[in-house]
């Protein structure tokens, strides 16, 4: 699209003091525009057309700037110039104003279409947003709930870890006491022993049937309890054997089985 030229009729029109102004004057403004404009400057060419019409205002200004603002891709402004030279009341061409009037109408529909892709392009930007924010709201909740997994894992595992070394303590205190019950059975059946020895000692010394009779009682019973002391001392070590820990106290990360008292079975002590 081409530029509505201009020059020759500004020059003929313009009057003397237009060209005493300060700065360049509108005959150059327009010279300006036009080589911008030629040059594709389409924004540079419209800025001087722009002083030109300040400097001596014409119709055809208003058109060129119009067209130069169109192809700079400003839509909304270049529609708002076209206004204004369909609303000139002198100085406008006949075929310029049908031009301009097609402009407008063919500039609003591209306009309306940039406003829809604007639209839908907001439109998806905040669906991505949203979609954004959901996932960063996911994360976090994934994280918090990670956290307090985590927590209640440690936790379960200061539990696990304080019973196993609480059935630990109980294995060595159940080990020495069976060891103390079998220590006090040996007492007993060396104390009985020696009762019982002394007993037929005395029996054998007897004279008189009645004491014989009594000394072999005494050594039989004596016999009897120390067979019962040497039974529980035993039992009582090899219990005490079972029960005591093959290992130290359990630490964090350690899995062990742990050998329950008779009749409640194996359990399974496990620490981190």
């Amino acid at each position: 699209m081409r530029l509505a030229f201009v020059l020759s009729v500004i020059l003929a029109l313009a009057p003397p003091v237009a060209f005493a102004q300060r700065g360049k004057s509108a005959a150059a403004l327009i010279k300006d525009g036009e080589r911008l404009y030629q040059g594709g400057k389409y924004r540079e060419a419209a800025d001087a057309l722009k002083k030109a019409h300040e400097a001596q205002p014409h119709p055809r200004l208003i058109y060129n700037i119009a067209i130069s603002l169109e192809n700079a891709g400003e839509l909304r402004e270049a529609v708002t110039w076209y206004q204004q030279y369909v609303g000139a009341t002198d100085g406008t061409d006949p075929t310029l104003l049908k031009r301009s009037a097609r402009s407008i109408d063919r500039l609003r529909v591209l306009i309306e279409k940039e406003d829809q892709v604007a639209a839908a392009s907001n439109a998806e930007r905040q669906r991505l947003q949203e979609e954004a924010d959901a996932a960063r709201r996911q994360a976090e909740e994934e994280q918090l709930a990670a956290r307090r997994a985590e927590e209640e894992s440690r936790r379960q595992q200061e539990a696990e870890l304080q019973r196993a070394l609480t059935s630990y303590k109980r294995q060595r205190i159940g080990a020495f006491a069976a060891a103390g019950v079998g220590a006090a059975g040996v007492v007993a059946g060396v104390l009985f022993g020696m009762q019982a020895r002394d007993a037929r000692e005395q029996f054998d010394g007897a004279t008189r049937v009645e004491s014989k009779e009594e000394f072999a009682d005494k050594t039989r019973s004596r016999a009897l309890l120390a067979d019962v002391g040497f039974g529980v001392g035993l039992a009582g070590v090899i219990t005490a054997i079972v029960l005591y820990p093959k290992d130290g106290p359990p630490v964090a990360g350690e899995v062990r089985v742990t050998m329950a008292p008779k009749g409640a079975g194996a359990g399974m002590a496990v620490s981190f």
